[in-house]
């Protein structure tokens, strides 16, 4: 259930973006509100988190983190996340966890109230669409 916002409302939402290797940490990974940055979306939005993490055999798994606004332009769901990333050929082989939210500072961990979609891709399955 995705909340629209009349003209001229918007939302606020936790920003950060990270990229961590082994053994690393922050609070973009965690969703530490006290230490998130907070940002007023720019037209009718919601909140996402976007977690990648590379799943290649023989290299280090990293994790990739985005939490900021999705504007609905764009698509307010994480399937549409991941049909705009595929379609900038973004999309490696890992597991992909994503979250959507519709009210006020909600993609935080603690907030996100909603089952993420999770996509595990396989290098042979992707090497189809490249």
């Amino acid at each position: 259930n995705i909340k629209t916002f009349p003209l001229g409302e918007c939302i606020r939402c936790y920003e950060c973006v990270a990229r961590l290797g082994p053994g690393e940490t922050s609070a973009c990974l965690y969703g530490d509100e006290s230490q998130l940055r907070r940002v007023h979306c720019i037209g009718p939005s919601v909140c996402a988190a976007y977690h990648y993490q590379t799943v290649i055999p023989g290299t280090p798994t990293v994790n990739h983190i985005t939490r900021g606004c999705q504007a609905l332009r764009y698509g307010a769901t994480c399937e549409d996340i991941f049909n705009e990333l595929r379609m900038r050929n973004e999309i490696l082989p890992g597991q992909h966890t994503c979250t959507t939210c519709s009210t006020d500072l909600c993609n935080s961990s603690s907030k996100i109230k909603t089952f993420p979609l999770v996509i595990s891709i396989i290098y042979v399955f992707l090497s189809r669409f490249i």
